[in-house]
């Protein structure tokens, strides 16, 4: 019990802090979180080294004062636990230097904008200035001056240890995976908080190392021979420093101990606990130069019974803070690279399945452009079995004259493909002489010839057909190669940045199920992330997002997905991170319709494909009007579905020709003009196919023109797709624009050439309308076509 004279002392440095304070400096709150900090801070205030220093509840104090200015009153409870430990006189400094550190950090000291560096610093020059004051009352030796800043130094590094270990006592949320800086800050805060127990004995054995020998044991189970060799070292070498008669010797015992239980625990609790004590005989023994004993055998007994019987719920709680975040994914990452070599097996399979579709399909296409010989040679004897059956002259012409009667039927057919419309006149001679039927044979020839000539559309038709859909699944097997060649890419999985995203996560206080960051072969980061379902409070975008982004110091985007809601809380949900893109680009149009037209015969589109392309495109039909506006709006409909379905752009633009030939049977074409821009590696591919010239206006003031010779799709079964690839920075414009802005100015595109190069403007909504503008001056504002400008500027985006 303190004397009465304590009491009155401490009494009135409460009341003396109390007063000086505004009215929301300390918030009191008596709950479980303020009587474990009080404990601590007591504890540590009671820990002396080298016999006549107590820095560490000084220290707590300043570290707890940076977390939040309302635990102030923290720093009564530890001077409390230094004045228990030295007397009131041995107090008194460390209480002057308690109430200045407390005014200094308060009132000077901006916490939110000061490092700990700064903090930890001030603190401990503000106690090193407060002993000097003191030593200068008394006697002044070298030795004094050299314990003065040894304690000071002690401070300063109490504050850092301190910063790093209170967020798993201050955070609201349960922690659930600690660094290993913060298990070994948290293990130095324990075994300073054991060193408080100084010379308190129960039945002659140490509290102290009662607890001491526990705590490694549970970190020695919980997290292997590493850990339990780590805390045994701390507790061991703050023993040693705490206690004069304790030779550095301890901390090797403590440390053998504890790294033999770690290795034991594979036999359980009672392995860990045998371990434990026979490190501390066999060093006993072998240390035979000491004739004390340094950690009785019946306090590592009674340690290792008060550690078998901690719950298995609790050792499962500790388990969380003591296994190596690492060993959460090994597993993971194993069956991972296995899954992987499955999945690429079987895609592959897949895709050569699909090729040799598309082989038997090309094989077995009908592309029938004229008439074969049999089928010649039927389509007579249909005539003659029609007309010559029941004729007198049969016998004459068919038995007697057979090739001359054949050769002039065949004459006959000739003629009618040549001329289309026949009559009795272009009869061939023969046939005029002999013939008692000529026009029943002109008639039945003609009609056959055509239901044969259809006959032989509709097979084309069919060839054409069969021909698509041949390619279609070549193009399906292309997808497919390419997916299996992305499930067997070289993506390395990075355990270190993974154990730091969990613990960034778990210092912000969320938790995931499971974490995975890949690299793939480009040096792309992706992060995937499982959690409990948010049920669509969007958490992803608003939590998880910016604290994975500033934890990896890279921008990340969430990739493109559908909602994560789940109605089942087991299946929680999931999202991937990926990387930001480099550029941004932003699309504007300007546009006007033929005179007299209601539709425009241009249609276009700018989308995001996928996360990191963006593609821009104009397609103007045949003619103009709603025949045109049908034609261009398929083409950019299909190539918008296609695109986004991950196609091929060669492969995409073949379909789309195939597809308007077959579409009627009436000439249907139309022009493609289409960029993508990689937004993460800042190219962007031209494909241009019956169109007018793209330009490319630099920052500085250049322009590039690209142009291509092509015919437009739909009017040819195989076309040519021509690509033109240029590198893009930012601040640069591309400029897209309708054959009807060419033509607006037969002459020459110099002036097109000027208004791009002269534009002062960085608004490309601007610009397209200058372009448009100027174009229809030449046409007296009466436009002769649709015209179309499409105008895209790319910007570069910031980093994090």
């Amino acid at each position: 019990m303190p004397s009465r004279s304590l009491q009155l002392t401490i009494n009135q440095l409460n009341e003396s802090m109390q007063q000086n304070k505004p009215k929301k400096t300390i918030e009191f709150t008596s709950n479980k979180q303020a009587v474990f900090l009080n404990i601590i801070a007591f504890l540590m205030g009671r820990v002396a080294i080298l016999h006549n220093l107590n820095p560490f509840g000084l220290g707590f104090f300043a570290a707890l004062l940076l977390k939040d200015k309302k635990y102030g009153y923290v720093g009564v409870t530890a001077l409390i636990g230094t004045i228990s430990a030295r007397g009131l006189s041995g107090g008194v400094p460390y209480a002057v230097s308690t109430g200045i550190i407390y005014l200094f950090l308060y009132f000077a000291v901006d916490i939110r904008k000061t490092r700990t560096l700064k903090a930890a610093t001030i603190t401990g020059l503000l106690h090193c200035i407060v002993l000097l004051l003191f030593s200068l009352t008394k006697t002044f030796y070298m030795y004094d001056l050299f314990m003065t800043v040894f304690e000071s130094v002690v401070v300063f590094v109490i504050v850092y240890i301190s910063i790093n270990a209170l967020p798993i006592a201050l955070q609201k949320n349960n922690r659930k995976v600690l660094s290993t800086e913060e298990i070994i800050c948290a293990a130095i805060i324990m075994a300073l908080c054991l060193a408080g127990f100084t010379d308190t004995y129960i039945l002659n054995l140490s509290i102290k190392n009662v607890l001491g020998i526990m705590l490694t044991l549970v970190f020695a189970f919980n997290g292997g021979a590493a850990q339990g060799a780590t805390v045994g070292v701390t507790i061991g070498l703050i023993t040693s420093m705490s206690l004069i008669r304790v030779p550095p010797v301890s901390i090797g015992l403590y440390a053998f101990a504890g790294m033999l239980a770690g290795t034991l625990k594979e036999l359980g609790k009672l392995g860990a606990a045998l371990g434990f004590i026979l490190g501390n005989i066999i060093l006993n023994f072998y240390i035979n130069g000491y004739t004390e004993v340094f950690i009785q055998t019946r306090e590592v007994v009674l340690a290792a019974i008060m550690f078998l019987m901690i719950p298995d719920a609790w050792m499962s709680y500790f388990s969380k803070f003591c296994n190596p975040v690492s060993s959460l994914m090994q597993t993971d990452q194993t069956h991972s690279q296995r899954m992987k070599g499955i999945m690429h097996e079987k895609i592959s399979n897949f895709a050569s399945t699909f090729e040799e579709l598309a082989s038997t399909f090309e094989e077995i296409v009908e592309g029938e452009d004229v008439f074969e010989q049999e089928d010649l040679g039927k389509l007579i004897e249909d005539v003659a079995s029609h007309t010559c059956t029941d004729c007198g002259m049969k016998r004459n012409c068919w038995s007697r004259n057979f090739t001359s009667t054949f050769q002039n039927m065949n004459e006959l057919l000739l003629t009618i493909e040549t001329k289309g419309q026949v009559s009795m006149k272009d009869l061939p001679k023969e046939i005029k002489k002999r013939c008692i039927k000529p026009q029943d044979i002109l008639e039945k020839m003609t009609h056959l010839y055509e239901l044969s000539h259809l006959n032989l559309v509709w097979k084309k038709r069919m060839g054409e057909g069969r021909k698509l859909v041949g390619e279609q699944i070549k193009s399906v097997s292309q997808i497919l190669k390419s997916l299996a060649s992305d499930v067997n890419e070289d993506i390395r999985f990075d355990s270190d940045v993974e154990n730091n995203l969990y613990i960034a996560l778990d210092q912000a206080g969320l938790s995931v199920k499971k974490l995975m960051v890949s690299t793939n072969q480009k040096g792309n980061v992706e992060v995937m992330v499982e959690k409990n379902p948010c049920y669509n409070r969007e958490s992803c975008n608003e939590k998880f997002l910016p604290t994975i982004s500033k934890a990896l110091g890279i921008d990340l985007i969430k990739k493109t997905a559908k909602s994560c809601y789940s109605h089942n809380e087991d299946e929680g949900c999931s999202f991937t991170l990926v990387e930001a893109n480099h550029f941004g680009a932003t699309t504007k149009v300007a546009k006007i319709n033929k005179l007299g037209n209601d539709c425009s015969g241009d249609s276009y589109t700018f989308m995001n494909i996928n996360e990191n392309q963006y593609m821009m495109a104009i397609s103007d039909g045949m003619g103009a009007g709603e025949k045109a506006f049908v034609q261009s709006n398929a083409t950019i409909t299909m190539l918008e579905k296609m695109m986004e379905a991950g196609f091929d752009r060669e492969m995409a633009i073949k379909t789309i020709n195939s597809m308007l030939i077959l579409k009627s049977s009436k000439e249907m074409f139309s022009t493609v003009d289409m960029a993508l821009i990689d937004m993460h590696q800042g190219n962007v591919d031209f494909i241009k196919i019956g169109t007018a010239p793209t330009y490319i206006r630099r920052k500085n003031g250049d322009v590039e023109r690209i142009s291509a010779s092509s015919l437009p799709v739909g009017m040819l079964q195989d076309i040519e797709v021509q690509e033109n690839s240029q590198k893009i920075t930012s601040g640069d414009f591309i400029i897209m624009v309708s054959d009807g802005i060419l033509e607006a100015n037969n002459d020459n595109e110099v002036w097109i050439y000027n208004i791009i190069t002269n534009a002062q403007t960085r608004n490309p909504q601007q610009l397209a309308d200058d372009i448009l503008k100027e174009a229809l001056s030449f046409t007296g504002n009466d436009p002769e076509d649709d015209m179309t400008v499409m105008v895209t500027k790319i910007w570069e985006t910031a980093s994090i």
